[in-house]
C-alpha cells in the first residue's frame, strides 16, 4: 500500500483527489497539510510512500518545502501538481528534488502512474526531459524567477493592474512593485512592453 501525505491548500482539491486514490487498490491519501509548515510536521512524525505537494500555496512556495524536504530526507518520494506547463517547471522542480511534476489539467491516469513510479524510486516527467537533463527553456534568465515572481510575470503579461495583483495575491502594491522590479532586473529588461515581447519570444504562455 503507498501511503501518501496531500499537501495543497485548498480543501475541496484535497477532497476530491482523496475521492479520486481511493478507487485504487494500492494507494491511499493517509494524511493532509495545507501549507508547507505542516507538511514538514507530518513528515518528522512519520514518512510515506510519495508525498504530493502542490507548487503554488498560500503562506509558502511549494518548490521551497520540496527543496527543505529533500534536505532532510532525501530518499523521500515527492511528485509535484500545478497549474504551471510542465515544459516551465519540471525540469526545475527535478533539480530540487521531485520524482515527478504532474500539471493539475492532465489525465487522472498520469497522477496515477506518477504516483506508483515515485513510490518505486523512479521518476515520473514529461516527454524528452530525463533525470539530469533539462531542455532548452530552464537554461533561459526566467529560470530564476521565483514562484512569486512567476505569478506576477503572468498576471502582468495578461494586462492585470498592480493594484488588481495586489488584491489578487493579498500583497501591498508596494511589494507587488518590488516583486516586479526584481523579475524586471532577473530579465535584464526595464518595462512591461519588454516583458510581454520577452515572454513571446521563449514561448511563455498560459
Amino acid at each position: 500500500m503507498i501511503e501518501i501525505l496531500m499537501v495543497d491548500d485548498h480543501a475541496i482539491f484535497r477532497s476530491g483527489l482523496r475521492r479520486l486514490l481511493s478507487d485504487e487498490p494500492d494507494m491511499r491519501i493517509v494524511a493532509e497539510a495545507g501549507n508547507g509548515r505542516e507538511a514538514l510536521e507530518r513528515l518528522r512524525n512519520r514518512p510515506f510512500g510519495v508525498v504530493l505537494l502542490d507548487v503554488s500555496m498560500a503562506g509558502g512556495s511549494g518548490l521551497d518545502t520540496l527543496r527543505r524536504i529533500h534536505a532532510e530526507w532525501p530518499s523521500q518520494p515527492v511528485v509535484m501538481l500545478s497549474m504551471y506547463p510542465e515544459e516551465q517547471y519540471a525540469a526545475i522542480a527535478l533539480d530540487a528534488g521531485a520524482n515527478g511534476y504532474v500539471s493539475k489539467d492532465r489525465d487522472a491516469a498520469q497522477l496515477i502512474d506518477a504516483i506508483r513510479i515515485a513510490a518505486s524510486g523512479g521518476f515520473h516527467l514529461p516527454a524528452g526531459l530525463r533525470p539530469g537533463h533539462r531542455p532548452a527553456v530552464p537554461h533561459a534568465a526566467h529560470a530564476r524567477l521565483t514562484e512569486r515572481e512567476w505569478q506576477i510575470l503572468r498576471l502582468i503579461v495578461a494586462g492585470v493592474s498592480l493594484t488588481e495583483i495586489g488584491r489578487r495575491l493579498c500583497l501591498s502594491v508596494k511589494t507587488v512593485s518590488t516583486y516586479r522590479s526584481r523579475l524586471l532586473g532577473k530579465l535584464a529588461i526595464v518595462s512591461n512592453a519588454e516583458l510581454v515581447r520577452y515572454c513571446i519570444e521563449h514561448g511563455i504562455d498560459d
